[in-house]
This record gives structure tokens, sequence and C-alpha cells, in this order.
């Protein structure tokens, strides 16, 4: 039996007393019950234990939510930390229910058309296709397996597949806004990115290398063909799931700094970069592998309840669960844990798995996030490992490219100002 190691404490993510939380927010004991009333707040449960306890990172993002009201410069102060709308954009809004692109809500576009082109240009254009179509693929305008090679891209079980993709855009790209604006090479280049980071499946799959996507193959059938894996019709179905719910997700911080640089004129590469470095964050693509290991590490069920009872105890949030923008859950981490059960071939791993994730729901009271989804989905299909993080960095680039056109669009940099605290007084 193997081990699984303790996971660090995430700051932004532990849960802290009622007495703690009234502190965060400077309130009584008595604002704060009727803040979980009107549902501003949501008490976590312990069971063994009669207090409640509070997701931290709500409690600061309620705080910033009334800092805001002080007017115009701490609205500025606070937005840039725990969120506030502070980019008007018509690509994603997030509702209760999921992300709605363009009006279309992302659970309902899996049935309908059900590919991610399709999703990709309704992102870019707000024109959603009433069929899904392939696009053609045509030959790399750049040698990426000799870029890869020539960064030191090795195959591993812990590549990091985003490094992969920064590279892969790199070596494509190199050309100035005004070359793509005047040639109008925005849609291929659009597309060009999405089949190389396809291509750069191949890492992770036997061939161990960049597989140029070629043929009339959709985007999911690309991926799949360089993860060396047999395209059934149930799986290309699941895959496009996977890049539909997670293509946008409003202004994540990838995409903000895909707005940051494309306000400064940048390339198109270059913003998909910028998202890139981003998401490769431990929050983010990097907490999707820290949840992959996780749930490949499961052995046993008594080592499965050891580890939530590990996380109980500490109070630590696991990787891979609990966003507080879906108090009720997120619907698409829902949509493909239900996929995941439903096309799971038997085996103990993934009994394992959907045991683990229903623990996590009943003793912890916190529930998956897409991270937690993907990974489900992907072991529940046998895909090779870090193929979770890579579907999730091809689908969410779809929306980084939307967002950087939006943004040109805007005509204005984005650029906030600091407030100079001095170190000491």
């Amino acid at each position: 039996m193997h081990p699984i190691p303790a996971q660090p404490e995430n700051p932004l993510t532990d849960l802290v007393s009622a007495r703690e939380a009234c502190e965060i927010l400077k309130i009584k004991v008595a604002t704060l019950y009727t803040y979980v009333s009107r549902g501003l707040l949501h008490a976590v449960t312990q069971p063994g234990k009669k207090a409640s306890c509070y997701q931290r990172e709500e409690v600061e993002r309620l705080r910033a939510r009334s800092d805001a009201r002080m007017g115009h410069g701490p609205v500025a102060a606070t937005a840039m930390r725990w969120g506030q709308p502070i980019v008007a954009t018509s690509i994603t809004e997030i509702t209760p229910d999921g992300p709605r692109y363009r009006g279309h809500l992302a659970t309902d576009l899996v049935q309908h058309p059900g590919q991610f082109e399709s999703v990709a240009e309704l992102l870019w254009s707000g024109v959603l296709p009433e069929e899904g179509h392939n696009w053609p693929a045509t030959p790399m305008r750049a040698n990426i397996n000799r870029a890869l090679t020539g960064m030191g891209i090795e195959v591993n079980p812990n590549i990091r597949m985003m490094r992969a993709f920064a590279v892969a855009a790199i070596a494509l790209g190199g050309g100035t806004l005004d070359e793509e604006v005047r040639t109008g090479s925005i849609t291929q280049y659009s597309r060009e990115i999405l089949f190389a980071f396809s291509g750069c499946c191949g890492l992770l799959g036997p061939a161990g290398r960049f597989v140029a996507p070629s043929g009339d193959k959709s985007v999911a059938e690309h991926i799949l063909k360089s993860l060396g894996v047999d395209a059934a019709p149930e799986l290309v179905h699941a895959v496009n799931a996977a890049l539909i719910v997670g293509a946008d997700h409003e202004l994540a911080s990838p995409t903000f700094a895909a707005r940051i640089a494309a306000s400064s004129g940048a390339g198109l590469h270059a913003c998909v970069v910028a998202a890139l470095a981003t998401h490769t964050g431990g929050l983010l693509a990097g907490g999707c592998d820290k949840a992959e290991d996780l749930m490949r590490g499961l052995r046993s069920a008594a080592q499965l309840k050891a580890r939530v009872a590990e996380a109980q105890k500490s109070g630590a949030l696991l990787p891979g669960f609990s966003i507080q923008l879906y108090p009720r859950g997120d619907p698409r981490a829902r949509l493909l844990i239900e996929l995941a059960k439903k096309n799971a071939r038997s085996s103990r791993q993934n009994e394992l798995i959907f045991q683990f994730l229903e623990e996590v729901e009943t003793q912890l009271g916190v529930q998956p996030n897409i991270e937690a989804g993907l990974v489900a989905l992907c072991i529940s299909w046998r895909l090779p490992r870090r193929t979770a993080s890579a579907i999730w960095g091809i689908s969410r680039s779809a929306g980084w490219i939307a967002h950087t056109l939006e943004q040109r669009l805007a005509g204005f940099a984005l650029r906030p100002r600091g407030q100079f605290q001095p170190l000491f007084r």
C-alpha cells in the first residue's frame, strides 16, 4: 500500500471559526448569523463538532464587497483580490447552474451542438453554428517537436503540460498585432493554437512526442489520436463535454492575464502564453495535477477513509474540491462525474474514486470542482496521466482567445493602481 503524502494547507481555502469570521468581517456574532440566513455565507459542519466553520475565501470575499462600498480607492484595492467586477464582458456569465457562454448554458451546449469547435466559435463570434463541424487541419507553420525538444520538455510522470503548450504557442507566434489584423489571420491562428495543443498530447501517449493533427477530425478526436487511444463515440462525446464545460469561466486569473496582455497590444500567441503561465499555478492546472495524484494514489478503502479523516482533522481542503462560486456544487463537475459513472469500465480504481468523491462530500461537507470532475472522467476512461489538465488547458484556450479579441475591441489598457503602504511606520 502506497501512502498518499499529506497536502499542504492552503491559506486561501482553509476554514475559520465563527469568532475568526467575525474578526475578519469586523461584525458581531448576531450579524454573522444574519449573513448565513441570507445566504451570504455558508456554514460548514464537521462531524463530531457542534460549532460550524466557514470558508476563509468566502469570508474574505464578503469583506471585499463590504469594503467596496467605501469609495473608488477601496474598490480598486479590493477588487483585484476578491473578485469584484472590474471588466465588462459579454462572453461568459457565472450562474448557479454553471457558466453561460453568450447566453447559452455550458451544460446545455454539451447536448447541442455537443462539439467543442462550435462552442469555440460561439465564444469568438457570438454566433452558435446550428450543427457541429470539423475544422480543416493544416500543416503547422513551425516545427513543434523541435521546439519542445529544444526547450527541454521531456516525457515524465510529472510533465507540466501548460509549459509544453506555451512552448508550442511561442514557436507558432512572433507576428505583431498589426500583421494579425492586416492579414486577417485571427481565425487561422486561433484554430492552429488548439490543433497544436492537441498534438502536444502526444507527449502523454505511446509516441512520447508531438503528433501533428491531420485529416478530417474534431479537436476531441485529434486529442485522442495523440494520446494513442481509440476514438470510440462515447469517449469522443465525453472529451467534447470536458472541452465545452471548461472553455471559459469569466474573469479567472489566467483570463485576466490574457486581457492585460491584449490591452498592451500583444499578439494573440503572446496573450495565450500569458494565460498559460498563470493557469499553471497550484490553484488551477497545478491543482488539477495534485487532485489527479491524490485520486490515482488511492489503493484501498481504508487508505481512502484515512485521507478524508486527515483532511477533516486538519481543516485543510483537498485539491479539486469546494469552489465558492457554486455554493450548491459545481455543475460542471457534476456533469463530468455523471459521465464518468455512466461509461466507466468496471475496476477497483474507479470504485475507489467514486467512493472517495462521496466520502469527501459526506464527511467534509464540500463538493468537487471541475478539476476533480476532469480527473474522474479521465481515469474512468483509462486515459494517460496528466490528460485531465491537458484537456482543461486546451479547452480554456478557446476562452482566452475570446477574451483577447474582446479586450482589443474595448480599446483601453488595463492598468490597476497600486496602494502604497510603507513597510515601517
